[in-house]
């Protein structure tokens, strides 16, 4: 089997020790560089990877990738595409071999961030790993992999990729090309999703609440995970605008549209908290609390994961008079948060008003 590691760089003579150490057991390793000027080229060269310099203009990822993909030797049975922030795990090729068989497309667990420990904190699968025909790459924007005329046929690999981003890189690009996305492919759901959620980012409540809608009123949004997601959006949106009551309906409509997810169930805890209203904060923060395994998918967010379901459950049981299931909660979310002071201090304070004050 021939591997061949290919990616797209600019600017991150950074990592290059690190993402070369980390990918050495490959055949090939093949950077397009479209336009450094920090040394990465030279760096590169120096530890030996194929560098091959390209111009894209106007610029869009996708045909970045393409033009990095094209470079490859047609004797290339399987490609995997590594960024320069992100590294593999020792064993990957190992594993890659072991678990290929006759697959065109492999699967794999990716950390995207990690937490002050090290430790992997977001993760889900990641499927950028293929054979070396039969594929290209669509979208300006939040580009995906895409197989042309070919029956796919996908293997679940064992091998870890994470991901170390550059918080220095703007953002800047990534709303001119969401708009030429979405003007490109209109009826495609994933592109409107992240348009509106560009525009949540960038605090454009009405633009956002526009694209988010349309998105939900599209035939071809059918996966639950991302409409859940847009409804949350739209919640931010409402909230900022001022519209108390359209954000807890749009939480509302988020635990609907994925009730198997913890995601919304905890986001719609707090919204009812925010509103004061026990009985369901309760049942929202218990019902998340019962959720205990991660989606596979990229809308985990680490804050449903943390204390925060127990903490919003403690406050609601309390409310509720019910000092037992304040203080068990309580509890559990200091035990989950250990170095959060606020949550050890209510401990001691239910302790001591095991229920509510009066008014």
């Amino acid at each position: 089997m021939k591997i061949a590691v290919y990616t797209i760089a600019l600017n991150e003579v950074a990592f290059v020790d690190r993402y070369l150490d980390s990918v050495q057991d490959a055949d090939l390793v093949a950077i397009t560089d479209t336009g450094s000027t920090d040394g990465t080229t030279e760096r590169l060269r120096a530890r030996g990877a194929a560098v091959h310099e390209v111009r894209i203009k106007p610029w869009r990822f996708d045909d970045a990738r393409n033009a990095s993909l094209a470079v490859l030797p047609d004797d290339i049975d399987v490609c995997v595409v590594v960024d320069l922030d992100e590294v593999l795990r020792p064993g990957w090729r190992d594993a890659l071999e072991r678990e290929w068989g006759d697959a065109t497309r492999g699967r794999y667990l990716y950390a995207f961030s990690h937490g002050a420990d090290g430790s992997a904190d977001v993760t889900f699968w990641q499927d950028r790993l293929h054979a070396r025909h039969g594929y290209r790459w669509r979208y300006a924007c939040h580009e995906h992999l895409v197989p042309d005329r070919i029956d796919e046929r996908c293997a679940t690999l064992s091998l870890e990729m994470h991901h170390y981003p550059d918080r220095t890189k703007s953002r800047a690009q990534y709303l001119d090309l969401l708009e030429v996305d979405v003007a490109e492919h209109p009826h495609v759901a994933r592109s409107a999703h992240y348009l509106g959620r560009e525009y949540v980012y960038l605090e454009r409540w009405t633009d956002a609440l526009r694209e988010l809608e349309r998105h939900l009123a599209m035939p071809a949004s059918i996966w639950r995970p991302e409409r859940a997601a847009s409804h949350r959006l739209m919640a931010r949106c409402h909230s900022a605008l001022g519209r108390p009551d359209e954000a807890l309906a749009a939480l509302r409509s988020a635990a609907a549209e994925a009730p198997e997810l913890r995601e919304p169930w905890v986001a719609l805890a707090q919204g009812l908290h925010d509103r004061q209203q026990w009985p369901e904060c309760f049942d929202a923060a218990t019902r998340a609390l019962t959720i205990t395994e991660r989606s596979a998918d990229y809308f985990i967010e680490q804050w449903a994961w943390g204390a925060r379901a127990d903490d919003l459950a403690s406050v609601a049981a309390w409310w509720l008079g019910r000092s037992d299931d304040a203080l068990a909660h309580a509890r559990r979310a200091a035990a989950t948060e250990p170095d959060d002071e606020r949550l050890r201090a209510n401990v001691d304070y239910l302790l001591a008003h095991p229920s509510p004050a009066p008014d």
